[in-house]
């Protein structure tokens, strides 16, 4: 396999600002993210993860610099909403899950508009990937009335249900316990050797970089160090 068929998401001098110019969130960043592998952006709150997060995401437009994702610009897609939706899966440090729903019902809201799977490929792998973080006893009960670590490990199994090649996760372990931050972790991990796909975890939480393939550090908008971890 050559090179540039192993990339999955390439994006090149970005950078994006606020308040007229005056905030700098990201400011010329270049990053390569290929498939298969779990990256860290690692770096102090406010130095511009979650923005640059955000742009890989389509969840926000860069300023100015291009972002190719398996070789296609994002300018060039008819329609980012139906590529965010078959495939990107998003994780956030606040679960937003829906309270008067069962964990099972919420990851299930994620494959409404996914048109992927049959329905019975829809219900196969609901309860295949609540088996996977461990909620297989707890599916039916409301989100309300669960542990916060059972909560994220829904909302997880929501990200992960529709199979996306790229998953962008943004402190997903910032609220919970060190061992909850691990089971975590090891989902994510195990997902990639899975189903071959591609972890991008924003956080300033050091535990999580031992799970790291390739740590970018990040400070004041820039990506000043990158280090390969295996």
């Amino acid at each position: 396999m050559n090179k540039s068929s192993q990339i999955l998401l390439e994006a090149t001098h970005l950078k994006k600002t606020y308040d007229g110019g005056l905030v700098q969130a990201v400011h010329d960043v270049s990053i390569t993210l290929e498939k298969g592998k779990l990256y860290v952006l690692s770096g102090r709150s406010g130095c511009g993860k979650s923005t640059l997060l955000h742009l890989l995401g389509t969840l926000d437009t860069p300023d100015s610099g291009t972002i190719h994702f398996e070789g296609k610009a994002f300018e060039s897609m008819d329609s980012l909403t139906r590529f965010r939706r078959e495939n990107l899966g998003f994780i956030f440090q606040f679960h937003h899950l829906l309270p008067l729903l069962s964990l099972r019902e919420n990851v299930e809201t994620a494959l409404v508009f996914c048109h992927k799977f049959s329905d019975t490929e829809h219900r196969e792998r609901v309860d295949s990937i609540l088996m996977d973080v461990g909620l297989e006893d707890r599916m039916h009960q409301y989100a309300n009335l669960v542990s916060g670590g059972e909560r994220q490990r829904a909302a997880i199994a929501r990200a992960l249900v529709t199979h996306p090649k790229l998953i962008l996760a943004d402190e997903p372990t910032g609220n919970v316990d060190s061992i909850t931050a691990k089971a975590i972790m090891e989902i994510l991990r195990n997902r990639i050797q899975d189903e071959e796909s591609t972890v991008l975890v924003a956080t300033h939480d050091p535990l999580v970089r031992a799970y790291a393939d390739t740590i970018f550090y990040m400070e004041d908008g820039h990506i000043q160090r990158v280090e390969n971890a295996h």
